[in-house]
């Protein structure tokens, strides 16, 4: 298999990146996911395509680890707690500073899980595009948001075809 991709999948704490990650490993929801600490990488076929994903813990306190799978990465999977709104804000700033203005993510496609969206009060997608000023910050940059529920696996799957998509269109 000669198509091998480094996807990262990035976000605050307690968003679902580990939800995300354990369901693509497996196909479902797993119960128990426990906090990261650090990573997680997986290898994992989809549609033609080796992928390793890379979980990494979205603590304001480990967020430096970031900095080392930013090299090589061939798409960032960007979650968000879409119900969370105080954290909102929050989400903007960190997918800002090291996303879009990432010089070592230049180019690289992009797409925001607008997560938890089974939950009451959960913003969706082209709402969390406005609140969060995708429209405007990534006009130079090929992104994509989906309304997801990790817990339901709605969004999952289309938001891997899109970066499948995309990776295929970069080759």
């Amino acid at each position: 298999m000669d198509k091998k991709a480094k996807v990262l999948i990035l976000g605050l704490a307690a968003a679902g990146k580990t939800t995300l990650a354990k369901y693509l490993r497996h196909g479902d929801f797993t119960e128990n996911t426990v906090p990261t600490i650090g990573q997680n990488i997986d290898i994992l076929e989809f549609e033609g395509w080796k992928i390793t994903t890379i979980d990494v813990a979205g603590q304001q306190d480990f967020r430096f680890l970031w900095d080392a799978h930013y090299p090589g990465t061939s798409a960032v999977v960007f979650v968000i707690d879409a119900a969370d709104i105080e954290a909102l804000p929050e989400a903007r700033d960190i997918l800002k500073q090291h996303v879009f203005n990432n010089p070592l993510l230049e180019g690289i496609p992009v797409v925001v899980m607008a997560n938890k969206q089974d939950l009451y009060g959960a913003v969706d997608a082209p709402l969390l595009i406005q609140l969060l000023g995708l429209h405007l910050d990534m006009q130079d940059r090929t992104f994509a948001i989906f309304d997801s529920s990790i817990l339901h696996g709605s969004g999952v799957i289309e938001a891997f075809s899109w970066v499948v998509n995309q990776l295929e269109m970069n080759k």
